[in-house]
């Protein structure tokens, strides 16, 4: 007979608190088989306005899950239509594997309201119940496990670590570039590259990733971007974080060569209608990776795609990356440096020389002058003096 676990709840989303119940369990029970299994509509409780749908939290779950021995996970609630009910998936379990001995595994809050379940006498009767309780609660965990068993149910009692996090308190963080530290970096990548629970992504996090993008040699370069980006954007009233985002990421598919560039659908599609130099190719596809793969908005991507080239009518954040690329710390030459100062005075009149000194180099050099980059001279020649 193989002992199998079963794990359920929302997982909106799967954190280590999670993860060390689904280690704990397998260890201490012995367990041959361990299902986790997100549920699709509860029974107990609403899910929260903005929970992602039930496709996400699923693959949420399989990533998290990922490391845990014998584990396994199931979406059998998520396609089942209505409610769902763990009696139910216990039945349906059973039937399937008649030989199992079969643990239901809840935490002390579920616990205290297993009685009041649907069809909850079946329920009982059919599995071993594992509850994983803290320690603060340990003896009314005991009494309540003690009236169960007197009932005739099977309950064992696992001291368990506290994790002092919900999912409901990760939510209302994300926002605000936290709660990383209670997710693995599978989920919490997914969550930042699908913009769930309108997270944004903690700067120390993006730097690792974005630095991991690069060649070596480029390092110092990108770190001295992001390092003047968050200086301009606090003397011109941009936003700090969405300043170091950009730079970060703005020359993230730098090391590729042009034909693995190609292979973008915005360089495609640039390319089809608006044929542009092989040295902005970087700036189209760094875009399209940071908003696939970082979930950066509009403004943070338009950055991105602009930081070479220019345009007219550029917005703050995008004047403040393409400045930050030309004049950051690393740029020793003189018109850099000139620029430099420029940049904490006059933001348009340091984006008219900037992109002077650019047409002037890429004319020295006989390469293709892009015609996006001399639109953007003449709009910031005619409304700076």
């Amino acid at each position: 007979m193989t002992r199998t676990g079963l794990f359920g709840g929302t997982f909106n989303p799967p954190h280590i608190g999670h993860i060390s119940v689904a280690d704990k369990a397998v260890e201490s029970l012995g367990l041959d088989r361990l299902i986790i299994m997100p549920t699709g509509t509860p029974p107990h409780k609403e899910l929260s306005d903005g929970t992602p749908d039930a496709d996400a939290r699923l693959e949420m779950t399989r990533l998290a899950a990922g490391d845990v021995p014998s584990a396994e996970v199931s979406d059998m609630e998520i396609r089942r239509e209505g409610r769902s009910y763990t009696a139910d998936t216990v039945s349906a379990i059973l039937a399937d594997s008649p030989d199992t001995e079969l643990w239901l595994i809840v935490g002390d809050d579920m616990f205290f309201s297993i009685e009041h379940w649907y069809d909850s006498r079946r329920l009982l009767s059919s599995v071993s119940l594992a509850v994983f309780a803290r320690s603060d609660s340990m003896d009314r965990i005991l009494a309540h496990a003690e009236k169960l068993r007197a009932a005739g149910a099977n309950v064992r009692v696992v001291e368990k670590e506290v994790v002092e996090i919900s999912s409901t308190e990760i939510r209302s963080v994300l926002p605000k570039r936290g709660g990383r530290e209670y997710l693995s970096d599978p989920v919490y990548s997914y969550i930042i590259r699908n913009r769930l629970y309108n997270a944004l992504p903690d700067i120390d996090w993006l730097r690792e990733k974005a630095l991991a993008l690069l060649k070596p040699s480029r390092v110092a370069h990108v770190l001295g971007t992001e390092k003047t980006a968050a200086a301009l954007a606090l003397r011109w009233g941009a936003d700090e974080a969405d300043a170091r985002t950009a730079a970060l990421l703005h020359d993230c598919t730098k090391r590729l060569n042009a034909d693995e560039q190609l292979n973008f659908d915005s360089l495609r599609d640039t390319m089809q209608t608006n044929p542009v130099p092989e040295k902005l190719f970087h700036a189209i596809t760094g875009a399209e990776l940071a908003q696939r793969e970082f979930g950066v908005s509009d403004e943070i991507r338009g950055a991105i795609r602009w930081h070479t080239s220019g345009k007219p009518g550029m917005t703050v954040l995008e004047k403040i990356i393409y400045l930050a690329d030309l004049v950051e710390p690393n740029r020793t030459f003189p018109a850099a440096e000139r620029i430099r100062g420029v940049c904490f005075e006059d933001l348009d009149a340091a984006m008219r020389d900037a992109l002077e000194f650019s047409v002037e180099s890429v004319k020295e050099r006989n390469l293709p002058l892009d015609e996006t980059t001399v639109r953007a001279l003449e709009y910031y020649r005619g409304i700076t003096k």
